[in-house]
């Protein structure tokens, strides 16, 4: 069984489409359609039921989905094993605190998977003004003139409601629906300012009953229940445990797109480019595309 067609399954499962899958590997889309064909002949049974909004694995698919899981972390800890003894180059990270942890999850598992000359070194947070850093996993305002910038993903603002709160089950929320309501606030929010000025010109107000620093206190404490949240969601992401509505459906003036990548300072670009050549497949021909 080729562990390749099992990263592009996974992936797919993970991502919940194909083509988000295709994003996420660096490869075009046919390359997934024909390793999971490939899967599913090899297996003999169907792994997604496709839809409009992407691919959703079938009872077969979620079983698939946690033995490739397996099978998959085992050959990285046989790699592992045998370069445990090799001279690995350290590329020292900095992630904004309004970055989910999934985002992070899945870049350091690109780098364990491309590269086996490569530790990671996390900066934290009070560390940032103290410590230089070689990469920044930021959103695309935050980056510096001459940095590289390398979209991951794209995410729209949403609103999302506990199961115990009554909009979560009313199709059409109206803006006064909002008023009073439970709001858990992101303290590191970059578009706070216009949110809040935007609830302001139309007259909504909110029952702050949370400040949080990360994304992930954030959705604990809406699936907890005690209030709503206003938070950037990628198009595919789902929670079973709580209710998502697109900003651009309850407001009047939608706010600004969010994309999450990765920055690659100025002076430490030769160094990444020589260590993740994966980020640079195309970088001679798009150069001039993702400098800024």
């Amino acid at each position: 069984m080729d562990l390749r067609v099992l990263r592009y399954f996974v992936q797919t499962v993970e991502a919940g489409s194909i083509s988000a899958a295709a994003i996420a590997c660096h490869v075009a889309q046919p390359s997934i359609t024909l390793a999971i064909a490939k899967l599913e002949e090899e297996l003999n049974c169907k792994l997604f039921e496709r839809h409009r909004k992407g691919s959703t694995a079938t009872a077969d698919g979620v079983k698939m989905y946690a033995m490739a899981k397996d099978l998959l972390s085992h050959a990285q800890s046989i790699k592992n094993e045998f370069n445990s003894l090799a001279t690995k180059e350290t590329l020292r990270l900095y992630v904004d605190q309004n970055i989910r942890v999934s985002v992070l999850e899945g870049f350091i598992h690109d780098v364990q998977l491309h590269s086996n000359s490569v530790t990671l070194s996390l900066i934290s947070p009070q560390n940032k003004q103290e410590q230089s850093f070689d990469m920044h996993l930021t959103n695309q305002k935050n980056i510096e003139p001459m940095d590289w910038f390398f979209p991951l993903m794209k995410e729209n603002y949403s609103l999302i409601i506990p199961k115990s709160n009554r909009l979560a089950f009313k199709q059409n929320i109206e803006l006064s629906d909002l008023q009073e309501q439970p709001l858990i606030t992101r303290i590191h929010c970059e578009n706070k300012a216009l949110f809040e000025q935007v609830c302001r010109d139309l007259s909504i107000e909110f029952n702050s009953v949370a400040e949080v620093e990360t994304e992930e206190w954030a959705h604990a404490l809406v699936r907890s229940g005690l209030g709503l949240c206003f938070v950037p969601l990628p198009a595919n992401f789902i929670d079973p445990e709580f209710e998502v509505r697109s900003l651009s459906d309850l407001l009047p003036q939608t706010l600004p797109e969010r994309v999450v990548g990765l920055s690659v300072r100025l002076n430490s670009q030769e160094k990444v480019k020589s260590l993740l050549p994966f980020l640079l497949r195309e970088v001679d021909a798009k150069l001039s595309t993702i400098s800024v």
